[in-house]
């Protein structure tokens, strides 16, 4: 009888995968050091850049994996914004074929403002700026998926529409301004800003605006 094969031992499930860990290290570099190479991404990770590169063969494929996890983790954070002024909400949109997508606008407008003042930020976040030769291509795609988020329905009359994307700029302002360390935690005024925002909108509601 042939002795029985061996079976290498699994991974543990807890343990991330080499491309994952890349991903961590390269992404704590960049929010560390603002800035990001093949090179220096390689050495944060302790291997060797033909190793970095088995897996993201340019800078371009390894700053577009950060931002792609980056935006799935938002949209993640995002939901439960929703969830916590919603409860339930979050199920129901999770199971949505377009997840977040399909919630109102207004909802969804208002999440953006609570994560902006909440969420823990870094110039890894700036990601779509780390390299002037790709940031059009960088933030045409961040662009793509900040529509699915914050898109605004046809037929939404003109003063809401605007009141909307005052409420983005205002997440917007807080997003670049924490991620860039140029505010500190915005602490007991995320409450005022958001009971601000929500008023704005209200204002529309209550004069016969559509949501």
């Amino acid at each position: 009888m042939a002795p029985a094969r061996s079976t290498p031992p699994s991974r543990p499930a807890h343990r991330p995968s080499a491309r994952e860990a890349m991903l961590d290290a390269a992404e704590a570099h960049l929010g560390a050091d603002g800035t990001l190479t093949l090179d220096s991404a390689a050495r944060a990770a302790g291997v060797t850049k033909p190793g970095l590169m088995y897996h993201f063969s340019t800078k371009e494929q390894l700053l577009g994996a950060i931002l792609d996890r980056m935006a799935a983790r938002y949209e993640r954070e995002l939901l439960a914004q929703v969830a916590a002024r919603h409860p339930g909400a979050a199920d129901d949109l999770a199971d949505a074929p377009a997840g977040l997508a399909e919630a109102p606008a207004d909802q969804r407008h208002l999440a953006y403002l609570d994560w902006a003042c909440t969420a823990a930020l870094s110039a890894a976040d700036l990601v779509i700026f780390a390299d002037p030769h790709l940031r059009v291509t960088l933030t045409e795609r961040w662009q793509e998926q900040v529509e699915t988020w914050l898109h605004v329905p046809a037929g939404v009359a003109a003063d809401r529409r605007a009141r909307l994307l005052a409420v983005r700029l205002m997440a917007d302002g807080l997003w670049f301004d924490r991620a860039a360390g140029l505010l500190d935690e915005v602490g007991e005024e995320a409450e005022r800003l958001r009971s601000l925002a929500a008023a704005l909108l209200e204002e529309a509601t209550a004069g016969g605006e559509a949501r």
